[in-house]
């Protein structure tokens, strides 16, 4: 059976076993009759929060039997506990006493009597009358995953040990500690809530917020603190359902309210749309106390639409946006300075950052513009999405940098209302920097032309790294003091020597000596701008794409420079094509798209050949992708049909460092000896691909080492 059908094979069998928490049927006790059973507090504690012993070890609740909504003094409990599962394998868990009375899986009577039981854990206390305290100590050693249940019963029977649920007709309810943190959160169906503008006012849709360890494991009985914040003139409203309070319905708000999980580690949402005609109402999910977890989902009312096609115009790259505080070589800008908003960027908000008549980019007639995105220390994981102004968030991120990171990635993104695009941030606060490369418009000069991925220059030499223009005279790292020139149509180029105004190349720095960050610039600039193309720490790779002119007028001489910062460093060129003055096909010009999601094989993609299954993409395999009629982009034998696309692609969840290369399809096409992402284990990593579309309409995508997931987002097409 293949690895991916396994892997939705083991997470259904584990969401089979979902029940809800407190759900204690009617019946009468032996002794003392009660119709319900209260427990504080509900989980035992924080899931993964317990050490795995002394202090913070250990958890107090209170059992409380209830008639009409009073306590009961002399009822009896049947009191139980299932240890240890869903460990796999079996493993010990933790131990619990019920007034002095050591709980084990055979369920002991246990009678409550008159007296004030007081509950506690790392969240808080508070105390019960008449109720049965239970003292709960973690496991040790603690367990990758898995959890306790604590059982409570009025006949013995309707608590199932086998499986940690209330499953019988008497009175029943549970409490838990689940052994593994909440590590993210999973949307289904997957965000948006629904297509942008497809809503009526007042139309419901419901969806679920899953809680996942670090194994993508449902932690059942999670808290999930959930908010909903608007761009809306007249927000949506959400309800959520608790869980950890009788299943009942409670509004969602904009501050973050904690709802409990069920035994799928599921809480399920409604959603009503109102009646606005823009904006977004963005749903988020984080953990507590800590919130380093968070993710959302959104719905945004009214539509956008594709923008017109166009050549495309190579500048020298100015800054147009930097959000940090104006000195220490940061300019005054839009974005740092004036009466607009200003400064970093805050939680699920976007800012407009204009593009239209900044520099040398024409005030009017502009569709679309190439960026250089540059996240700078977000104080949480986050991720950066870019759009056309007055359209609709996108399910689409373009960068995904941790907290304190600094990152960048290029973006050639539509140009939306008032000349300008939108710059979201989903978590915490971030400052960013963007960079023109180019733009696109009717008048520009460039027709883009697509190449297979071909290496041209390599500055390292050794085992599998061919000779070539950067490597003639042995290791030729690049230093602080000259910048490393190199021909775009030497070493094997498929790019022609002249005719050519701008080439594109996949970017990689490999092992930088310090901290530094990289810049590329047409062959005859001697002097280095002031805008960059990678940030870089000791001892990386990370790519980054790269659309950058060549001297005007040049033959055989069509050059470019690529600067260092700080340090000595490697680098590798991968070129993908290049822009020319000629419109004779193939030559073809950009259309600008809504963002969208296309694929990601943590979940599937209904309707995407490749990747409908959610899977892991394995060493050595190729995911094959077909793109034509995908995400806008216009299908085989229509007057436009895609010649190449922009897709920004996004690496995550690596068992092991490896790198992934995209390429032209079909399935069978050669693998290249080039790579478009450099992924360490488990960071995401992300880059825009400009990529040839296969003559069967159809891209592809190969993994190097190890197992990895990829998520591709369609930012446009070339026709």
């Amino acid at each position: 059976m293949p690895k991916r059908t396994l892997v939705v094979l083991a997470m259904a069998a584990f969401g089979a076993m979902a029940l809800p928490f407190g759900l204690p049927t009617i019946a009468h006790a032996s002794g003392t009759a009660y119709d319900s059973i209260a427990i504080k507090p509900l989980p035992l504690e924080q899931p993964g929060t317990l050490t795995a012993v002394g202090p913070g070890n250990t958890a107090t609740a209170c059992v409380q039997p209830l008639a009409g909504g009073h306590p009961v003094v002399g009822a009896i409990i049947f009191m139980s506990i299932d240890p240890g599962l869903f460990t796999a394998p079996v493993a010990a868990g933790g131990s619990a006493t019920a007034n002095g009375t050591l709980l084990t899986p055979t369920p002991q009577q246990i009678t409550t009597t008159s007296n004030t039981c007081t509950w506690s854990n790392n969240e808080g206390t508070g105390t019960l009358t008449d109720a049965i305290e239970v003292d709960y100590t973690g496991p040790n050693p603690k367990p990758v995953n898995g959890r306790d249940v604590i059982g409570a019963t009025s006949d013995g029977t309707s608590f199932d040990a086998a499986n940690g649920q209330c499953t019988g007709s008497g009175v029943c309810n549970t409490t838990t500690y689940v052994f593994s943190p909440v590590a993210s959160y999973s949307f289904t169906p997957v965000a948006p809530i629904a297509p942008a503008g497809s809503l009526t006012p007042g139309e419901n849709v419901t969806f679920t917020v899953t809680a996942l360890d670090g194994t993508s494991h449902a932690v059942p009985g999670a808290f999930i603190d959930l908010s909903l914040t608007t761009t809306a003139s007249a927000p949506g409203t959400a309800t959520g359902v608790n869980s950890f309070d009788g299943n009942t319905a409670q509004k969602v708000n904009d501050l973050p309210t904690r709802y409990g999980a069920t035994n799928a580690g599921t809480v399920s949402v409604t959603y009503t749309a109102s009646g606005a005609t823009s904006g977004t109402d963005t749903i988020t999910a984080q953990n507590h106390p800590t919130e380093t977890v968070e993710d959302s989902t959104f719905y945004t009312y009214g539509s956008s639409a594709a923008f017109s096609q166009g050549p495309y115009t190579a500048i020298t790259p100015f800054r147009v946006c930097d959000t940090r505080p104006p000195g220490h070589g940061i300019i005054d800008n839009q974005c740092d300075f004036g009466s607009g908003p200003i400064g970093p960027i805050g939680k699920a908000q976007s800012r407009a950052v204009t593009i239209e008549g900044e520099g040398v980019v024409p005030a009017t007639g502009v569709t679309a513009v190439v960026v250089n995105l540059t996240a700078i220390a977000p104080t949480l994981n986050s991720l950066v999405s870019l759009y056309p102004a007055g359209g609709s968030l996108p399910a689409t991120s373009n960068v995904n940098p941790f907290a304190g990171q600094v990152v960048a990635n290029l973006v050639e993104v539509g140009i939306g209302t008032g000349g300008q695009i939108e710059v979201y941030n989903a978590v915490g606060t971030i400052n960013v920097a963007l960079d023109v490369e180019g733009y696109v418009s009717s008048g520009s000069p460039g027709y883009f032309n697509a190449v297979a991925p071909t290496r041209i220059c390599d500055t390292r030499v050794g085992p599998g790294i061919s000779p070539n223009q950067c490597n003639a005279h042995g290791h030729n790292q690049i230093g602080t003091t000259t910048p490393l020139n190199f021909n775009i149509s030497q070493s094997g180029s498929p790019i022609p020597t002249s005719g050519v105004t701008a080439v594109v190349f996949n970017l990689t720095a490999i092992s930088p000596t310090a901290r530094t960050v990289l810049t590329a610039a047409p062959g005859d600039v001697s002097v280095k701008p002031s805008v960059s193309n990678l940030n870089l720490n000791p001892g990386t790779a990370v790519p980054n794409r790269v659309i950058v002119g060549v001297p005007s007028g040049c033959t055989t001489n069509c050059t470019v420079n690529i600067w260092n910062g700080v340090g000595l460093v490697d680098v590798a060129i991968d070129v993908d094509g290049w822009f020319g003055t000629s419109s004779t096909p193939p030559a073809s010009q950009f259309t600008a798209l809504v963002p969208s999601r296309i694929c990601d094989t943590q979940k599937g993609t209904p309707g995407t050949s490749g990747c409908q299954v959610a899977g892991t993409l394995g060493a050595g395999h190729v995911l094959n992708i077909f793109v034509d009629g995908a995400g806008g982009i216009p299908t085989l034998g229509s007057t436009h049909q895609p010649v190449a696309i922009a897709v920004n692609v996004t690496a995550v969840n690596a068992t092991t460092s490896t790198f992934v290369s995209v390429y032209p399809g079909p399935a069978s096409a050669a693998i290249p000896r080039t790579s478009d992402l450099n992924e360490p284990t488990f960071a995401p990593v992300t880059n825009l691909v400009i990529v040839k579309v296969g003559a069967d309409g159809s891209i592809n995508l190969y993994n190097a080492l190890g197992n990895v997931n990829v998520i591709v987002d369609v930012m446009g097409y070339y026709s």
